[in-house]
């Protein structure tokens, strides 16, 4: 008997023990304190381009491949004690691991990415299989009716909700209908929110500086040039043209834009917002009749149907924000940062949230460029008439009316005829230095063309070569100066050359003017080693 009783203490003790031991770990739980910050005293957005991105492409407002460094501060009334201290209206695509918090007087514990966003779609899926109501609207007579209902599938797969009168497809009567929600359910966040945890020894209230990366965000220069009547000098007029694509505004941002390219890993960024919904109709009388007979009564009410609006994304393009009509009243203003160039915008600006923003960047006239007709061909190759690129070709110098850092965008040429502005054309330049060449290829000439042919082949033991003929032909009213660079393999030689040739980026140059309405011919020979 004392045996068992001893068994029986042990057992009671440790029962005792864990009993204990749970409200410790739930008081300890609740001692910790919420402190939300909803949202910065100030803010800085500095874009970063995306790297994987030439300058002849312009920005894929659908997904943007660059990212954007945003530093924040916030202040905070903290109690003494264990702290959660959430940073709400952080940027959706936030990069948890690079977020970096000061002005906390004991420092960080633990960072989290909360939750999921909320959105219509993570909504629904928090609701799946439990009670919501289904309100529909008559577009005639603006009766609403309301009825219970359960959904019984997720937001990927077409809405379908169980009401008393059976199964239906959301969205398929005809009229305007939408789901109301008793609640917001547990772990979804109205605003993208960073938390982090600190046990802070004295209450205070501390100025706290946020650092963190953030993907969907893009930049580029967009440079729009007007030729000259004469066609020897041009003024060319510079935007700064950056892109949010998150879901997150930043008002009254200090906003800055880097050139180059520094090196950045790739992020595998969670943006747990729960995707699009889908809506779908089942066909008809193959699954219910609800749908059919309702649809009948709508459609005798209603007069119209409901247009669909554009995705956000989508009309990105349409609705540019350009901040400056003048380059004189608001420039970006360019600085050194290491290897890369800064351009700051000088007054603040709202970085709104799917949507681009447009600061001019520099004004310069009069600067002297060259139009060329250019191609590179093979030298024992053969074509049919074809026509040449149109490039323009100057000097980043300051003495050219330059000497600054260009960097990579597009530019788009124009020039005056009979009292219009017309386009010319449109290209893209890649990062440019102070006393670098440029060169812009807008288009192809159907005036400037070339052709290529075989005048004689021979091959033999003895000899194997190809003569051939490169004809340039010029349609146009005015001389057109063309370069053409002539590859070959490395076994084969160019002989017999009816014209001296140059050396360009490693290549054989033939450079000559042709005149109006007229053309030139070169002839080589091609000879095998």
């Amino acid at each position: 008997m004392p045996r068992l009783s001893n068994r029986l203490d042990l057992r009671v003790l440790l029962l005792l023990v864990s009993l204990l031991a749970a409200p410790v770990a739930a008081q300890t739980d609740f001692n910790r304190q919420v402190v939300t910050s909803d949202g910065p005293s100030s803010v800085s957005v500095t874009v970063y381009r995306d790297p994987n991105r030439t300058g002849d492409r312009g920005m894929n407002l659908r997904y943007l491949g660059g990212y954007a460094l945003i530093t924040e501060q916030r202040t905070v009334t903290l109690p003494a004690g264990e702290i959660e201290l959430r940073f709400e209206g952080v940027a959706g695509g936030i990069i948890p691991q690079s977020a970096i918090v000061t002005g906390l007087p004991d420092g960080v514990i633990e960072k989290n990415r909360d939750a999921a966003l909320l959105s219509p779609s993570a909504l629904l899926n928090g609701y799946l299989g439990r009670g919501v109501t289904v309100r529909r609207t008559s577009a005639v007579t603006g009766q609403t009716t309301e009825f219970d209902a359960q959904i019984r599938t997720d937001a990927s797969g077409g809405v379908v909700v169980q009401t008393a009168d059976g199964f239906e497809a959301l969205q398929c009567t005809g009229l305007n209908e939408t789901i109301v929600y008793p609640s917001i359910p547990e772990g979804l966040s109205a605003k993208p929110t960073l938390s982090v945890k600190s046990q802070v020894a004295t209450a205070t209230r501390a100025t706290v500086t946020l650092s963190y990366l953030a993907t969907g965000f893009d930049w580029q220069a967009n440079y729009v040039a007007d030729v000259s009547a004469d066609g020897q000098t041009m003024n060319l007029f510079s935007w700064v043209t950056l892109a949010n694509g998150d879901e997150t505004s930043f008002e009254n941002a200090q906003t800055q834009t880097v050139a180059g390219q520094p090196n950045k890993g790739r992020d595998n960024i969670a943006r747990a917002t729960g995707g699009a919904i889908s809506l779908r109709c089942w066909p008809q009388a193959t699954t219910s009749d609800i749908m059919v007979k309702r649809f009948e009564r709508a459609r005798a009410e209603s007069r119209f149907a409901g247009r669909a609006m554009a995705a956000p994304m989508a009309m990105m393009e349409a609705a540019a924000d350009v901040v400056g009509v003048s380059a004189r009243k608001v420039q970006a203003k360019q600085e050194d940062l290491g290897d890369l160039k800064l351009y700051r915008i000088p007054v603040p600006v709202t970085v709104a949230s799917q949507s681009q923003k447009q600061v001019a960047m520099f004004e310069k006239a009069a600067i002297p460029f060259e139009q060329i007709y250019e191609a590179q061909i093979w030298a024992n190759g053969y074509s049919d008439p074809t026509p040449l690129a149109t490039t323009l070709r100057f000097q980043n110098k300051k003495r050219d009316g330059l000497g600054l850092a260009l960097p990579a965008g597009k530019m788009v040429a124009f020039k005056a005829a009979a009292g219009e502005r017309l386009l010319l054309g449109e290209g893209g330049l890649d990062d440019k230095a102070i006393g670098e060449e440029v060169e812009v290829t807008i288009g192809e000439s159907s005036l400037v063309r070339y052709k290529i042919l075989s005048v004689e082949e021979v091959d033999t033991k003895r000899e194997n070569f190809a003569d051939m003929q490169l004809t340039i032909t010029n349609a146009s009213r005015s001389p057109a100066r063309v370069e053409i660079k002539i590859d070959h393999q490395d076994d084969h030689k160019l002989r017999k050359l009816s014209e001296r040739l140059g050396r360009k980026d490693g290549k054989d140059l033939w450079k000559v003017t042709v005149p109006p309405n007229s053309d030139r011919v070169l002839t080589y020979r091609v000879v095998h080693k």
